[in-house]
């Protein structure tokens, strides 16, 4: 059971490598995962160290198996589909060790 609940989905596009002709990202077969997904403007630091706006959050259950790389697409409750792609991913332990959520801000 998850830390929180999970009442919204997102289809994640898993990178699969650069298109040796016009070195354009390619991404494998869709799946998706249980989320939750909150709006809202923060700063979080990119893998190059550099600060940039945030405008959301996943939440996924565990140790989700989401790379700085794919592309993730969340449909909200009006229907409005949007594609991100993770700016910071950060897994959040209990006392323990055990991952309980990973947050990918976009």
């Amino acid at each position: 059971m998850a830390f929180i609940p999970m009442r919204q989905t997102a289809v994640i596009s898993p990178f699969t490598g650069n298109d040796p002709d016009y070195n354009e990202p390619q991404y494998g077969a869709d799946y998706t995962l249980k989320c939750r997904f909150d709006e809202g403007v923060k700063l979080v630091r990119n893998r190059n160290g550099e600060e940039v706006v945030s405008v959301g959050a996943f939440l996924f259950d565990k140790l989700a198996a989401i790379s700085i790389n794919d592309r993730l697409t969340f449909t909200n409750e009006l229907g409005a589909a949007t594609t991100y792609d993770p700016l910071a991913i950060a897994v959040i332990r209990d006392l323990s060790g055990r991952p309980i959520l990973t947050e990918v801000s976009v």
